[in-house]
């Protein structure tokens, strides 16, 4: 039984594209530098915090990080750290290798690595519930949301159960990609009342 080749389509066909069609489609379509990875640097500081390698944002982060490679320039890593600046590809691999390393669970560091890069939901957050959880940086930001919906709703402490309450805050944070204080928004607070408070209305 003989096999027909597909055939090339004929340039002079209607609706075909010729080389020169899609090169000039290929130059409108590159762009001259990779855009901003947004987030990038909320993940990768969240990284930093779960590996327990360094001290918080607030507290000597970045001379710490100079400590541990000092072939990293300061203006480098605050540009990483806080401007959502990719480091070239094979630092990021190393340094991803070694805060991998650092934690409890055996995690895969290809996936943090595209992680950071990408971010969810376009891959899935390799942070599991209980590691969130027992951040404290994390914990510490849920507490804030907690206490600003409370507040602003006027939500008496009697009316709820304030452990099962802020596990669900925990959660939804997790849910919502909220890695810094900063990522809750103003339009976060509605959703959050309503998750938190179903009964609340």
């Amino acid at each position: 039984m003989s096999k027909t080749k597909a055939q090339a389509p004929d340039p002079q066909e209607p609706g075909s594209k010729t080389v020169n069609d899609y090169a000039e489609e290929y130059q409108l379509l590159a762009e001259e530098e990779l855009p901003t990875s947004l987030g990038f640097s909320a993940r990768l500081n969240l990284l930093w915090d779960l590996s327990g390698a360094v001290p918080p944002q607030t507290e000597g982060r970045i001379l710490s990080l100079l400590a541990i490679n000092r072939a990293w320039k300061e203006s480098d890593v605050r540009d990483w750290l806080q401007r959502d600046v990719l480091p070239p590809r094979l630092e990021i691999r190393n340094m991803v290798r070694f805060l991998v390393s650092q934690l409890q669970d055996k995690q895969d560091p290809r996936r943090w690595e595209a992680f950071l890069i990408y971010g969810a939901p376009i891959v899935p957050s390799p942070v599991d519930q209980v590691m969130y959880r027992e951040d404290d940086t994390r914990r510490n930001i849920a507490t804030m949301i907690f206490a600003q919906i409370t507040d602003k709703y006027q939500i008496p402490p009697s009316s709820y159960d304030a452990d099962r309450v802020f596990q669900r805050c925990m959660s939804l944070m997790h849910k919502f990609n909220i890695y810094e204080l900063k990522d809750f928004q103003p339009g976060h607070l509605e959703p959050f009342r309503n998750y938190l408070f179903p009964g609340d209305g």
